[in-house]
């Protein structure tokens, strides 16, 4: 005859699956702001040339329509490299909202049974 595990023993087995949930989210959290620092080391990098590159053209013009377009192409490069960085923020926020609910949500036999609705019907 086998007893069913003691109170003790399932908060320690649920300790367990806690921690390892924990070691698995802050393994996951590390990967992403690694690729997150890669990505934004390259694009400050791709910034700083471009800038130097236009720096170096408006040095060496005096014609102010040059310097118009000139000055065309560095707002455009600002606006660019902008929007590349926002959207590099926000998808880093976003799975680090997912990671965090993935983390707090139940695993295994804690998952309360799935409920017919409106959302699981086919639109």
């Amino acid at each position: 005859m086998t007893k069913a595990d003691s109170p003790f023993e399932q908060g320690l087995k649920m300790m367990g699956t806690q921690q390892q949930l924990a070691a698995r989210s802050l393994v996951n959290l590390i990967g992403m702001i690694s690729a997150s620092s890669h990505r934004y080391a390259q694009e400050t990098t791709a910034f700083t040339r471009d800038a130097l590159s236009l720096m170096q053209q408006a040095a060496q013009t005096r014609d102010p329509a040059e310097l118009r377009e000139l000055q065309s192409q560095w707002a455009k490069t600002c606006v660019k490299y902008g929007q590349n960085q926002t959207r590099a923020t926000m998808s880093f926020v976003e799975q680090c909202g997912l990671q965090a609910l993935n983390a707090s949500a139940p695993q295994g036999d804690d998952l309360p049974p799935k409920e017919s609705g409106a959302e699981s019907q086919p639109k």
